[in-house]
């Protein structure tokens, strides 16, 4: 059995790993709207007649540049980046493709659209100059899944977006074009990642095997481990820990949820109680993990509240995520949650201790180990 005056190799290892690991943790933002970073969707302007009769009497055509494409009287320009708050419609879209004027042998390119509905204006590369090549009203929002459709029903080409086309294209006197109605303006945004409102709960199922461990190491099952506040637990093995937000891509594969509470593991002794406070769990979707605070009790000989560490590795099984995007809703169903080799040390470590005698060999947690599930579904703003 363990000296209860040695400090365990493997808490040290945990110790000195959570500093860094802490650093590393992506940032989950507070369960409210927020500008969610923008990774596709579309910006489509469908000129006005008026507008396209001043282009064809001037034998100006249109023609799309990159990614941007021209038809008739639409322009479509997929969207590459932006920040945007679906719920209000307040940020900025990009789009790097783009058209192109075209007059004889001269021709004016239009470029790196953006959209932004917090000033009411379009900013674009005119023939390499980046200027504001519109103003419109204040636009409609809408829901488009997990993202937003916006709608402006009048963009006002400005007098040094028009002034830099008519020079561009050689346009004089009377042909020049000036301030004007160009089109309306549809955007649509697909997001890269989804911001989680703070509402709903994470379940989590051990794993029978893993509980079994912990009761042939001396803790009693029924007493001995507990949640912390405001997790709950309708039996030995299940725990509900609330959800308080965070940002994940539509698929799961990227982002970080975070959750409140805990479990707390408390082995009692005659002479030493070993006590371990799991808390504040966050699902690392990107690494595919789960981190926790931990704080390791009596102190001394245990070292306290060591931070934040990674614990388990999550595997996914097929169809363990799914999307609804109506509801804007990710549901993750049994996540398996395999133990980490220091995490599996360290309950080796601690709970070897505060026995009469050495627990069995077959109490032995060892990395890979199942620990349990975890079960949730995400609330999209």
């Amino acid at each position: 059995m363990t000296s209860a005056n040695t400090r365990p190799v493997a808490v040290r290892t945990i110790v000195g790993a959570a500093t860094v690991l802490a650093a590393l943790l992506a940032f989950v933002p507070a369960a409210s709207a927020a500008r969610d970073p923008i990774s596709g969707g579309t910006t489509d302007l469908h000129l006005k007649k008026g507008f396209v009769k001043k282009l064809t009497n001037l034998g100006i055509g249109l023609a799309g540049v990159g990614t941007g494409q021209a038809a008739g009287a639409k322009i479509s320009l997929p969207v590459s980046e932006g920040m945007l708050d679906p719920t209000n419609g307040q940020g900025h879209i990009t789009s790097f493709g783009g058209f192109q004027l075209v007059r004889g042998a001269r021709s004016v390119a239009v470029t790196g659209v953006e959209v932004n509905t917090v000033h009411s204006s379009v900013r674009a590369n005119i023939a390499g100059a980046h200027m504001q090549l519109g103003n419109f009203g204040p636009p409609t929002i809408s829901r488009e899944g997990f993202g937003a459709r916006i709608k402006a029903s009048q963009l006002t080409l400005t007098q040094k977006a028009a002034n830099r086309i008519s020079n561009k294209l050689g346009l004089q006197g009377s042909k020049r074009i000036n301030q004007r109605v160009m089109s309306n303006e549809f955007s649509t945004t697909v997001p890269q990642t989804v911001t989680i409102l703070g509402q709903g709960e994470a379940t989590f199922q051990g794993a029978t095997a893993a509980f079994k461990k912990l009761g042939e190491k001396g803790v009693d099952l029924s007493s001995g481990i507990k949640p912390i506040s405001p997790a709950k637990n309708s039996k030995v093995t299940q725990f509900t820990f609330p959800i308080t937000g965070g940002t994940v891509a539509p698929n799961a594969s990227s982002g970080s949820v975070a959750t409140s509470g805990g479990i707390e593991i408390l082995k009692k002794g005659k002479t030493l109680s070993p006590e371990m406070k799991l808390t504040n769990i966050q699902v690392e979707f990107t690494q595919k993990t789960a981190t926790v605070e931990i704080e390791v009790l009596p102190n001394p000989p245990f070292p306290g509240k060591t931070g934040r560490s990674s614990i388990v590795d999550l595997v996914f099984p097929s169809n363990a995520i799914s999307t609804n995007s109506t509801t804007r809703q990710i549901t993750v169903k049994g996540a398996e949650a395999k133990l980490q080799a220091p995490a599996a040390a360290t309950l080796n470590s601690v709970f070897n201790q505060g026995g009469e005698t050495a627990p069995p060999a077959s109490s032995e947690f060892a990395a890979g180990e199942l620990l349990g599930t975890f079960s949730m579904t995400l609330q999209g703003q």
